[in-house]
């Protein structure tokens, strides 16, 4: 039993992330994981260009596949 109060039409669970706020954080990932990969080059560290470069790949797909309407 749900104590939980809803107004009317409200339906409970109600999704709060938006497709705009997945394309705002993708859009993101790639500008963070191009800043870690061009600082991890500087540093010479591996595992960071490891990251960076995921992170920008991931998140370039994820866009690619919300263009191509896949998502």
């Amino acid at each position: 039993m749900s104590l939980t109060r809803y107004r009317i039409g409200e339906a409970a669970g109600t999704a709060t992330v938006t497709d705009d706020m997945m394309l705002l954080t993708a859009v993101y990932g790639i500008i963070v994981g191009i800043v870690l990969v061009f600082i991890a080059r500087r540093l010479k560290q591996h595992w960071m260009i490891f990251w960076g470069s995921g992170l920008s790949i991931l998140s370039a797909g994820y866009l690619f596949g919300d263009l191509m309407n896949w998502i």
